[in-house]
């Protein structure tokens, strides 16, 4: 089955073409503590053309340590079998739209060590 591509933007990464798109989930709000406005997650979703790779990246807020990392498809290298993977933090995930050179550094580390 084909990807549906409306409303995803694309990437290439060693010549196999990748889908992907931010969205805004709930309104995150805090268990204890004030604050003036709830936040919004954002989540980055990225699928391979042929379903195989599919992965949702939570965006880190400021102050997390790492991000979470989703797996959805059955093709994902760095760990084999797991669901949830932590990512650590990176100098160019700190902006609240990704670019595509921030996706495709995403992969890379995801196909790393293959």
């Amino acid at each position: 089955m084909a990807v549906n591509k409306k409303g995803l933007r694309k990437v290439k990464y060693k010549g196999k073409l990748y889908f992907w798109r931010v969205e805004d989930s709930g309104a995150q709000v805090p268990e204890e503590g004030f604050v003036p406005q709830a936040q919004t997650r954002r989540i980055l979703h990225i699928i391979s053309a042929d379903k195989r790779f599919i992965v949702h990246y939570r965006m880190p807020q400021a102050g997390d340590e790492q991000a979470e990392l989703r797996v959805e498809g059955p093709l994902f290298p760095r760990a084999q079998g797991q669901k949830v993977v932590y990512v650590p933090r990176w100098r160019h995930d700190s902006k609240r739209y990704p670019t595509a050179d921030f996706v495709r550094r995403l992969i890379d580390w995801c196909f790393e060590g293959q």
